[in-house]
């Protein structure tokens, strides 16, 4: 049987990243099997850049996983090595943020017409409904 710090050391977690407001925040969970989305088992928040925040992951995470899973704002966006995140912030930061804008879905001019011709009935509609209550 492994040690725990031996089956430590061969889970990969994964951390989730999201602007918080003006800052940037982080959680971990621990992942499991048979897709089961544990609870974070740590949080933090309040950092000024992205960067700033992948720092934090390293130094939360690196003395005890070479790797870790990234969500960012809810999207996948691969995986990476802890040190990458300790050594490059920068350059980590502008990948995975890159990888977020490729799954963000683009609003097509039509479909940005039609939510807001949608938008425009959901208010008009009640004031035309007054106007014929009152005419009648």
């Amino acid at each position: 049987m492994k040690s725990t710090g031996e089956v430590q050391r061969s889970l990969q977690p994964v951390v989730e990243l999201r602007a918080d407001g003006a800052s940037f925040a982080y959680s971990v969970r621990a992942p499991r099997s048979k897709g089961v989305i544990p609870p974070s088992s740590y949080q933090d928040r309040g950092f000024a850049t992205l960067p700033d925040c992948l720092r934090d992951v390293a130094k939360a995470l690196g003395g005890d996983f070479k790797r870790v899973y990234v969500r960012l704002d809810g999207y996948c966006v691969g995986e990476r090595d802890i040190a990458e995140l300790r050594e490059a912030p920068e350059a980590v930061a502008i990948a995975l943020q890159s990888a977020c804008d490729a799954q963000v879905p683009a609003l097509q001019p039509a479909a940005v017409e039609a939510a807001a011709a949608a938008a425009a009935a959901v208010v008009v509609a009640p004031v035309e409904a007054e106007r014929q209550i009152a005419a009648g």
